[in-house]
């Protein structure tokens, strides 16, 4: 048959051989496909059930819910189920730490995957999230500003950008107009459930449920006025401009790229458009041809706009940023005029709303705010004068006290953030020999707002406000291409909130709660408008305990309203009321027993999933139910069904059961790192030292079985002879002394404290940010599975496509810089430079040294491994004081790395014959204890295996991270690699042997 086979053509080859074969092959085939869909759908139920079964502790494990949406994103009903589920228990920490932490893995599907949705789900999910937290929403903001420079239409050099997608530009604009307008229209109506309440007219599990309704409610307008009438990409950017509309019409342009050479172009009609703060350029104008695309476009906020110096041509202009430069003329004076008006009004002053909460875009055509406001067809009509093309200032001017400042926060600290980014901009166009000189003159400049933060924080850790900066201690990294540079801020906690309501002081605020009592608080009576006009008079008086939002359980809303005359009874009582507390804890008043319609079972799943769908009025999908009950009749035993799913070969079926993986965070949960002020536990923000309000300084001080001789030798070598607690004391002492700073340092705050980061441009963060996840995801499974393995996580922020801050790592630097001390041995290596620092091997603070050594090794091993990360070289290793490795610089993951196939870095990990001489080498119980930790830790990745593919699939789709495109690492590649790293198809009995044999 061969023979025959071979004389057919070539597309018919392939049928034939198929033919020929036997036919058991054919059933084989079919029955392993059988097995791997069988599989799949049993690891669906498995989710379904470690959210919503019976024994799942009552917790919302937030890593099963991501990959519960994404393998259910063909369901738009099992979604909105689950949206609106996370979003009930959204109140509890856990819960809210779990969402922040896998905002990448939501915003990438909220961008890339709803964009071809008919509704809206995950947008909304995230507006009622962004009303819970602004820094939540401001975490959104970023990574959609860094999506819309990836898919703009022009590059920054001004030549046609590759990645330009009209569908996920469009959608990813409107996205952040939407989070913005989320942000500042806040929840109105909970300050009048608030005084409900207060008034006893509303139970505390009515003031609850009536403010979740209330923000989905927002959630869903502010999402439905701005969907996009079109789901593909050629509608898309016709679509742009028709819900915040403001201003159009023909002008002449001539290109002008800033970074290339000049090249004569001639004068050409193009049709602009200014909407959602966005200047667009289209070939013509979409009003009146459907083939109208845009050919580029530019961010207004924050732009010059200005006269053209010595023009050439009469009614000339331009625009221009860091970035973009459009040259443009008009066709008189008065045109000019209405131009410049309008895009000076956009740049300065964004618009909140493009319409109305609530309010279609025909309806508004005839109010004071609408006639800016026009539908596709009537993009080609023009306003009479940039005043009233332009009434964003009119918006701000009608908003409330309370949503003013918000609009003013949000923008300020957006603001903040973008002028620490412009310094490291501005610096690498300076000679690399003037770059030091310049720095602290720019930082001396930074303009600090009232209420401005460093955002390299979740929500719920402490609030720092940024009050000034160390200019003077400014340091810069000179590099070719970039000036990454490092800034010190004096931040204050404790400050004195509401001063008009009495006010509060609290150290130990967190980010969210900061904000909430900041901006979310109803104003008071003496502000005027209608929440003083409907501010109560009456007041809370407690009977046996503390009042408290947090504290109370259904059914102890025991309280009495008391009469006016005793409003002067007791001076106290001027600061009780209702405690707006933001968070909730998982104990008793979220246990839900048995209701009427829970009879003989039933409803079915775990405490939660019935009190929502009690609380929610809401249907379980069919999808969820009916896999919860296969669950509850199933009578595997666990160890077969985790047999059963070993079967599989699918990734996303290879392993067994799911354990919950608490994600670990860097915040001291322990009373001993915790410092007392006034009677009351002040929590350690950081490694740096405080300074209290009466001037004392109080130094971070921890040995870590390593005695203070040893720490002394270290620093000197690693950090110059002064540790980052004793550099911080020194700072905040100075402060502290300085008659400009004494006054500002003495009035409200409680404590200040220093707070460093590198600030960075021209370089894309975002795999970076990725990257740390995922080691932090392992670190949280090490932890889970009770190892020491140690992985150093730290905070990376990115703010747009080349710009972001990375948190400092304090006392430490590279082995490289190490070995370049002055201090290290000339001979020995590492092992000598243990000695000399740490003492001699039998001595408690070497073998402290080598044991923090030696774990660091294992965690670093692994993830190098796991994760593919390449570029190891000693540059990008760091070394602290107390023995401990960190790795750095993640531009090189999943197996990409420089030189790609001819990479020199073939090893699956680096362990170099230095660090086996530090761990005594391999006949050592060091050594020993390497090879058990790090066997130990593979498998327990290999146990959670499926959340990481997951992350990692979801962050593949439709990726612009290079360790996931082009033809080496694209297409599923990189993910393919992953997989075989993890050796899922390896027998447990046999993956020891194989772990051992990637070690030596």
């Amino acid at each position: 048959k061969t023979d025959i086979i071979s004389d057919l053509p070539l597309s018919q080859q392939t049928c034939a051989i198929l033919d020929s074969l036997p036919t058991h092959f054919g059933e084989q085939f079919g029955s392993m496909a059988k097995s791997e869909e069988e599989a799949r759908e049993e690891f669906k139920s498995r989710l379904v059930n470690d959210v919503f079964g019976k024994d799942n502790q009552d917790k919302v494990p937030m890593e099963k819910v991501i990959m519960l949406i994404w393998q259910f994103r063909d369901d738009p009903s099992v979604v909105q189920f689950m949206a609106r589920f996370v979003a009930k228990y959204a109140s509890h920490r856990g819960v809210f730490d779990g969402i922040e932490f896998y905002l990448p893995q939501l915003a990438h599907m909220i961008i890339h995957l709803e964009a071809s949705w008919d509704d809206a789900i995950l947008e909304r999910f995230a507006l009622v999230i962004s009303q819970h937290s602004l820094h939540f929403a401001l975490q959104f903001n970023w990574i959609l500003q860094g999506a819309i420079e990836d898919y703009q239409p022009e590059a920054p050099n001004g030549e046609p950008n590759p990645s330009y997608n009209p569908l996920y530009y469009s959608r990813c604009i409107k996205l952040l107009g939407n989070i913005e307008r989320c942000v500042v229209y806040g929840t109105p109506r909970v300050h009048d459930l608030q005084r409900l309440f207060e008034e006893g007219k509303i139970s505390l599990k009515e003031y609850e449920l009536l403010g979740e309704a209330d923000r989905r409610f927002i959630a869903e307008q502010i999402a439905s006025n701005t969907k996009d009438k079109g789901g593909s990409e050629q509608s898309a950017a016709a679509a742009l401009i028709s819900g915040g509309y403001v201003y159009g019409g023909d002008l002449l342009y001539k290109r002008h790229v800033r970074t290339g050479r000049f090249k004569k172009k001639q004068w050409k009609t193009r049709y602009f458009a200014v909407a959602d703060r966005m200047l667009y350029c289209y070939n013509v104008s979409p009003a009146d041809n459907a083939a109208s695309r845009i050919v580029r476009s530019m961010p207004l906020e924050g732009a010059i706009i200005q006269d053209t110096e010595k023009p050439k041509y009469p009614h000339m202009f331009e625009v221009h940023n860091m970035d973009f430069l459009f040259r443009m003329r008009a066709a008189n004076e008065e045109e000019k005029g209405k131009w410049m008006g309008v895009l000076k009004q956009e740049s300065k002053a964004n618009p909140v709303y493009p319409q109305s909460i609530g309010q279609d875009v025909d309806a508004g055509k005839n109010d004071k705010v609408g006639k800016v406001l026009a539908e596709h067809q009537g993009v080609k009509e023009t306003v009479k004068s940039g005043q009233e093309a332009f009434s964003s200032s009119a918006v701000i001017q009608a908003l409330s006290p309370s949503q003013r400042s918000r609009y003013e926060f949000y923008k300020q600290e957006r603001d903040f953030v973008r002028a620490l980014t412009g310094v490291a901009e501005m610096l690498r166009f300076k000679e690399r020999d003037m770059r030091k000189k310049l720095a602290p003159g720019l930082m001396q400049k930074l303009e600090f707002p009232d209420c401005v933060y460093v955002p390299m924080c979740n929500s719920t850790d402490i609030w720092r406000r940024a009050h000034s900066t160390f200019y003077k201690e400014t340091r810069v990294f000179n590099t070719k291409e970039r000036c990454p540079t490092v800034m010190y801020f004096l931040t204050k906690r404790g400050e004195q909130l509401h001063h008009h309501r009495g006010g509060m002081k609290d150290v130990n605020l967190d980010v969210a709660e900061f904000l909430h009592l900041q901006y979310e608080v109803p104003d008071p009576p003496s502000g005027g408008g209608a929440l003083a006009a409907a501010a109560t008079k009456k007041k809370l008086k407690k009977k046996k305990k503390d009042f408290s939002m947090s504290n109370i359980t259904e059914g102890e809303e025991e309280y009495e309203i008391a009469d006016d005359e005793d409003e002067d009874d007791d001076d106290d009582d001027e600061e009780e009321g209702l405690d707006v507390g933001l968070w909730k804890e998982t104990k008793e008043e979220d246990k839900v027993g048995k209701s009427s319609s829970d009879k003989a079972g039933t409803t079915r799943g775990n405490r939660q999933l019935k009190q929502f769908i009690r609380e929610s009025v809401t249907q379980l999908p069919h999808k969820i139910s009916q896999r919860i009950e296969l669950r509850k009749n199933q009578s595997l035993a666990p160890k077969a069904f985790r047999d059963n799913l070993k079967k599989a070969s699918s990734h996303q079926t290879s392993m067994s059961y799911l354990d919950h993986i608490p994600i670990v965070e860097n915040r001291s949960e322990d009373e001993s790192d915790a410092m007392s002020l006034d009677g009351h536990s002040v929590v350690s923000a950081g490694p740096g030292s405080v300074l209290l309000a009466d001037g004392i300084v109080l130094t971070h001080d921890d040995h870590e079985k390593i005695d203070r001789e040893s720490l002394n030798r270290a620093k000197a070598i690693v950090s110059g002879g002064e540790t980052y607690s004793e550099q911080t004391a020194r700072m905040l002492k100075e402060a502290s002394t300085s008659t400009k700073n004494a006054s500002d340092l003495d009035k409200d705050a409680a404590t200040c404290e220093v707070l460093c980061v590198i600030a960075k441009s021209n370089d894309d963060l975002r795999q970076e940010v990725f990257i740390m996840q995922m080691i932090h995801f392992y670190k949280s499974v090490f932890a889970a599975a009770s190892l020491p393995i140690w992985l150093k996580t730290y905070r990376i922020l990115s703010t747009s496509k080349d710009t972001g801050l990375i948190e400092v790592l304090t006392d430490s630097t590279s082995i490289d810089g190490l070995k370049k001390s002055k201090g290290y041995p000339s001979t020995g290596g590492m092992r000598a430079y243990f000695e000399k620092v740490y003492g001699k091997p039998s001595s408690r603070s070497f073998q402290a040294a080598q044991r923090n050594f030696m774990l660091s090794l294992v965690g670093y091993s692994l993830v190098s491994y796991l994760l593919g990360l390449k570029d190891r070289h000693n540059g990008n290793i760091m070394i602290d004081t107390r023995g401990y490795l960190i790795h750095i610089d993640f531009g090189f993951a999943f197996g990409m790395a420089p030189g790609h196939e001819f990479s020199i870095e073939r090893a699956p990990f680096k362990l170099t014959r230095d660090y086996m001489d530090v761990m005594d080498g391999e006949k050592s119980e060091c050594f020993t204890e390497f090879k058990r930790l790090f066997v130990a830790g593979f498998e327990a990745a290999r146990a959670s295996s499926q959340v990481a593919l997951g992350l990692v699939e979801i962050m593949m789709y439709k990726s612009n991270y290079p360790c996931f495109t082009g033809s080496r690492y694209g297409n599923g590649i990189a993910l393919k690699r992953f997989e075989e790293r993890l050796m899922l198809s390896t027998p447990d009995q046999k993956i020891r042997k194989k772990a051992l044999n990637l070690i030596l």
